[in-house]
């Protein structure tokens, strides 16, 4: 099923027929050569604007960046970037200052997002390199079940999607984790607009406020 039928068949109508925060989003991931935000390094990036309600595909950025020292566990095996583009990647520098020209200033949205902030800005400190021109960041998986909490018990981001009946994207690859997580923002778009959250900046506290509450709760 397409994200557009599907979008239809659950809401009733057309992504864009309802402006519902009618502001542009840049819905980021990245992927990296392990989980450790601390050490691991920042292979590729992945983004897809979110306009007027509806993801935008040729509003999109795609990066593997250069590596000097290539990968060669297994972690190759979860975020596809093999040894050979590692190594005939992109200069780093280049491709996050195009990727600080594409934000424009836009809203971030991520799932897990504060993993992807920690690297990209991680990378940017590294290199010397300004911040990235982003009003503020969204996380999905805390402002997700706090806007659906008959499906809090969700996790993953594949549980989130399959929860909405959105498949056939091509996940564990940048660009297309990207573009999965575009299309869970859209009934979260949906429903906080249901909620009275009218604006993105609306959406962005509710995220740290969840994000802060979700922490509390740890310690």
């Amino acid at each position: 099923m397409t994200v557009t039928n599907w979008f239809a068949r659950l809401f009733g109508k057309q992504p864009g027929s309802d402006r519902a925060i009618p502001a542009a989003y840049a819905v980021i991931d990245t992927q990296t050569s392990g989980l450790d935000a601390a050490r691991d390094r920042l292979l590729s990036l992945g983004a897809v604007g979110v306009a007027d309600g509806r993801i935008v595909p040729g509003d999109s950025f795609y990066a593997v960046l250069h590596q000097d020292a290539p990968t060669l566990g297994d972690d190759i095996f979860i975020h596809r970037v093999g040894t050979g583009e590692q190594s005939e990647g992109l200069d780093p520098v280049q491709v996050l200052g195009r990727f600080h020209e594409w934000c424009g200033g836009r809203w971030a949205v991520g799932f897990r997002a504060g993993f992807d902030r920690h690297m990209l800005e991680r990378r940017l400190r590294e290199l010397g390199s300004p911040a990235l021109d982003l009003a503020g960041w969204i996380d999905l998986a805390v402002v997700a079940p706090v806007l659906f909490p008959e499906r809090a018990g969700l996790e993953s981001l594949d549980d989130w999607l399959a929860s909405f009946g959105i498949t056939d994207f091509d996940r564990h690859n940048a660009l297309g984790d990207a573009f999965a997580t575009a299309a869970l923002l859209l009934p979260v778009l949906a429903r906080a607009h249901m909620r009275g959250l009218s604006s993105p900046a609306a959406l962005a506290a509710e995220s740290r406020a969840a994000t802060q509450l979700r922490a509390m709760r740890r310690s």
